[in-house]
């Protein structure tokens, strides 16, 4: 909130003038958050391909352009994230299916529906699979 007033204080003249009049694509305030998104999403990726922050931020970066339409910008992220999950997980893992489904919803609302359909679809077979049972631990015999 505090992030918010400030942002309006700083950035909001009473009265308009020429540079306040002519239309934002982004307020200060979406900026800031655009901008803290990829900072975290470059500090993850420093800190290497496995670590949860990278995947997280990647997510966290991709819902954020979804919710402000920007529909090329969050699937380059939905991407990303799919790519890593894939590739820490594997392709069936039913993590994958939480961004499967975010990614499909974001087509949707593209109007892509053949291909949210297509995410939608992998999604349902990888949950249709019987999950394996974790393994427990078996005693040791001496």
């Amino acid at each position: 909130m505090s992030l918010l007033i400030q942002a309006c204080s700083q950035h909001s003249p009473r009265f308009p003038t020429p540079e306040t009049s002519r239309e934002r694509t982004t307020s200060p305030t979406q900026s800031n958050v655009e901008t803290q998104l990829l900072q975290t999403v470059e500090h993850a990726e420093n800190l290497g391909k496995g670590n949860p922050l990278l995947l997280s931020s990647l997510y966290s970066l991709a819902s954020y352009y979804r919710s402000q339409k920007q529909y090329t910008k969050a699937e380059m992220q939905y991407k990303k994230a799919l790519q890593m999950k894939e590739e820490l997980s594997g392709p069936n893992h039913r993590d994958v299916v939480i961004i499967l489904e975010k990614y499909a919803d974001l087509l949707r609302e593209a109007k892509r529906y053949p291909e949210a359909d297509n995410l939608a679809s992998r999604a349902a077979a990888i949950l249709a699979k019987p999950s394996s049972p974790p393994q427990s631990p078996q005693p040791r015999t001496h």
